[in-house]
């Protein structure tokens, strides 16, 4: 998510459990569409599994962290205790990265919905750089390894750019793993996911790979039009990402810092970041308030 931006970027409380109709984005309110897939079903359904989707149950996986956003987290205080609101850096009070627009806040930008959790980003006015509150979560649960996955779907509108990814939880940065960033550079369809690795201890990619040459998966979906599974199998040695149960990218990767150092246990990031370099100018405000919808996100290891 972050890339060079944190070294620019290093120089909560009041979660809202909306859900009363007139408080939930209308981001959240499109029509049904049909389901693509088996894991858009699993998706959908966020019901309890017993592998991670693109596994066997020969892998042996035990599931260690199920925020399920439709079951278990329905309030605040739940969603208090599991999350915080700020990224890690400043004493864990840094609201933005780099040149993006957004700022995390907590003034309706954790929804609750009828799908599960809605990160909302707003804006009062015509958005400018500083001027659009958003929604983003920070797990305090930390580890490493294992199959990280979230079913999400993503906003509509150019220049919103949603992610899940893992992030050393001593603060130093690099490394860091994108399970999945969908930025609306190019217009106002979602229609692309990128899958990044970044540090020193990215390695060769393993034949197959289904990623183009800006890193991205062009699958073509409308990935706000249903629900999606994007996940990683994360090893000591190398990084795994799957959409829809779809390996996409085998890359070698180690989880060290640049000066070679252990990373030490990663946090959980999710967030709406809007505007800046990379995802554009929001030009449309009739796309605000937008919302990353979120069903569940869960941790499996062995």
């Amino acid at each position: 998510m972050k890339r060079v931006v944190i070294g620019l970027a290093l120089a909560v409380s009041g979660l809202v459990a909306a859900g009363a109709a007139g408080r939930v984005p209308a981001a959240t309110a499109r029509p049904p569409v049909s389901r693509t897939s088996a894991a858009v079903e699993r998706c959908e359904a966020s019901g309890q599994a017993t592998a991670p989707f693109g596994t066997s149950p020969a892998e042996r996986y035990h599931l260690v962290k199920n925020w399920d956003f439709r079951r278990g987290i329905r309030d605040e205080a739940t969603l208090r205790a599991e999350f915080e609101t700020r990224y890690v850096y400043d004493g864990g009070r840094l609201d933005h990265l780099g040149d993006e627009w957004s700022r995390y806040r907590e003034h309706d930008n954790h929804v609750f919905t009828p799908n599960g959790l809605a990160l909302v980003a707003r804006v009062d006015g015509e958005p400018a750089p500083g001027k659009i509150e958003s929604g983003m979560l920070r797990s305090r649960w930390t580890g490493r390894y294992g199959v990280f996955e979230i079913c999400m779907r993503a906003p509509e509108g150019k220049g919103l750019w949603p992610a899940f990814w893992l992030n050393p939880e001593d603060g130093r940065w690099p490394p860091e793993i994108d399970v999945v960033e969908i930025v609306n550079d190019r217009g106002p369809v979602a229609d692309r996911s990128f899958h990044f690795l970044h540090g020193k201890g990215v390695g060769a990619a393993a034949p197959g790979s289904r990623l183009d040459a800006e890193g991205a998966y062009p699958a073509n979906p409308d990935y706000s039009r249903a629900f999606h599974l994007f996940s990683v199998e994360w090893s000591p040695s190398r990084v795994r990402h799957l959409v829809d149960g779809v390996r996409v990218a085998d890359r070698e990767f180690r989880w060290i810092h640049d000066d070679g150092s252990d990373a030490g246990p990663a946090h959980v990031l999710v967030n709406l970041a809007v505007g800046g370099h990379w995802a554009g100018v929001p030009s449309d405000p009739a796309i605000f308030p937008a919302a990353l919808e979120v069903a569940f996100m869960r941790v499996w290891q062995r």
